[in-house]
């Protein structure tokens, strides 16, 4: 359920700087979307932070590196109800360009 607290949506979440600033932000009192493929991961840090912080942290796995990850994961915010304050866009790695 949606509260009136600003909602990050972090990509990339289940490690590295993307788990570092999902810390940040539920430290600063922001509500949590988190997506990565590994949604075990994503589960286990939403636990974390939402027993640490007193957030609320929703997880969606998505590879958003498929060509209709990205679709897939609007659609699981806007099924949720579920407003984006914040874009972390912190997926993918090893690879640059024009977009």
């Amino acid at each position: 359920m949606p509260t009136t607290r600003p909602t990050a949506l972090i990509t990339g979440a289940s490690s590295g700087i993307g788990e570092a600033f999902a810390g940040v932000f539920a430290a600063a009192g922001y509500d949590l979307i988190l997506t990565a493929r590994s949604l075990p991961k994503l589960d286990a840090l939403a636990a974390t932070l939402q027993a640490r912080h007193g957030i609320q942290a929703h997880t969606i796995g998505a590879d958003l590196q498929a060509p209709d990850g990205a679709a897939t994961l609007y659609g699981a915010v806007t099924a949720r109800g579920l407003a984006i304050s914040v874009l972390v866009n912190n997926a993918g790695y090893g690879s640059f360009g024009a977009f």
